[in-house]
C-alpha cells in the first residue's frame, strides 16, 4: 500500500497554488494487488492554517529573503502534520521551501500538469509517469 496526498481547494477540486497553503489535502491509498492497481480516498483532512497567508505566498512567488528567513521555512513544517503518512505529494507549483522541507521527511513530490483538476486524473497521471520511469531503461537523443 502506498499513500498519496493532493492539495484541494474548497470545490474538492485540486489546488493549483502553493501546497502548504491549501485549503484541505486529499489522502489516498494505492493497492498493488495481482496485476491491479487499486486506489480510494482514505481521508480529507482540512487545513486550519490556510487563510493566514499573504497572497505572494498562496502563489508560490517566494522571494529571495522568505528562502532564508526562518519563520517562513518553518511554515512549511506545517505540511508535516497532514503528510506525515505519505510517500508522495502531487502537486502542480511549489515554492523551494516546500521542496526542500519534504525532501527532507523523504516525501516525494511529483509533478502534475496544471490542467489536470480532477484527483483521480492527477493519481492516473501519477500511475503511468511512475511506472514509465521504472521501467525506463535508457533514453537516447535522436537528433
Amino acid at each position: 500500500m502506498l499513500k498519496i496526498a493532493i492539495p484541494m481547494d474548497e470545490k474538492q477540486t485540486i489546488y493549483h497554488n502553493n501546497p502548504y497553503t491549501a485549503p484541505q489535502f486529499a489522502i489516498y491509498e494505492i493497492v498493488f494487488h495481482k496485476g491491479y492497481v487499486h486506489f480510494n480516498l482514505n481521508q480529507t483532512i482540512q487545513s486550519p492554517w490556510n487563510s493566514v497567508f499573504k497572497e505572494k505566498t498562496l502563489k508560490c512567488s517566494c522571494d529571495a529573503s522568505d528562502k532564508n528567513d526562518i519563520r517562513h521555512i518553518c511554515e512549511h513544517y506545517s505540511l508535516l502534520e497532514v503528510l506525515k503518512d505519505c510517500k508522495y505529494l502531487l502537486a502542480d507549483h511549489f515554492c523551494e521551501n516546500t521542496s526542500k522541507v519534504l525532501e527532507k521527511a523523504n516525501i516525494t513530490i511529483f509533478k502534475i500538469p496544471s490542467i489536470i483538476n480532477r484527483a483521480d486524473l492527477a493519481i492516473k497521471n501519477f500511475l503511468i509517469g511512475a511506472s514509465f520511469a521504472n521501467n525506463l531503461q535508457k533514453i537516447y537523443n535522436v537528433s
